[in-house]
């Protein structure tokens, strides 16, 4: 049986890909550094195990973004989008979040790292940004005992 992931390009040329660029990626392996992905089915790329906020498995299709593509033509690879896009997305994600809990929810800024992470698959830094931005458009209240949506 032919492996289909050997055959895949470990460079790639300068100027094929820019950073933030969206691409298609599939879990092949995972090693001591993080995840193998096949890029758009032609490119092996790295996702750095530090990069990871969630449970893949082998096989497992995603969109991610190109983190880096490295002086020796390697690819690295983040599995979300750039920090304020990020961000923007995390704000979007805690809004719907709230809504669905009627208004409140007990997580805030003094929440622990592995209950935002499983809860909305980000660090906590990218977390607290986006409570920032929603605080500083008057959409959210901060308190000892979570958050709450702002009725207007």
């Amino acid at each position: 049986m032919i492996n289909k992931y050997e055959n895949l390009k470990e460079t790639v040329a300068p100027n094929v890909f820019t950073q933030g660029q969206k691409v298609e990626v599939e879990i092949y392996a995972f090693t001591n550094l993080g995840a193998k992905v096949a890029i758009n089915d032609e490119y092996t790329g790295l996702v750095y195990g530090t990069q990871i906020y969630d449970d893949y498995q082998e096989g497992q299709k995603l969109d991610a973004y190109i983190s880096l593509v490295r002086e020796d033509g390697k690819i690295d690879i983040s599995l979300q989008p750039q920090k304020a896009q990020l961000v923007s997305l995390t704000a979007e994600k805690i809004l719907e979040h709230l809504k669905a809990a009627g208004g409140k929810s007990w997580l805030n800024d003094k929440s622990s790292p592995d209950n935002i992470r499983k809860m909305f698959q980000v660090s906590k830094l990218v977390f607290k940004q986006a409570l920032g931005s929603l605080y500083k458009q008057h959409k959210i209240v901060i308190t000892d005992k979570g958050i709450s949506l702002i009725e207007k």
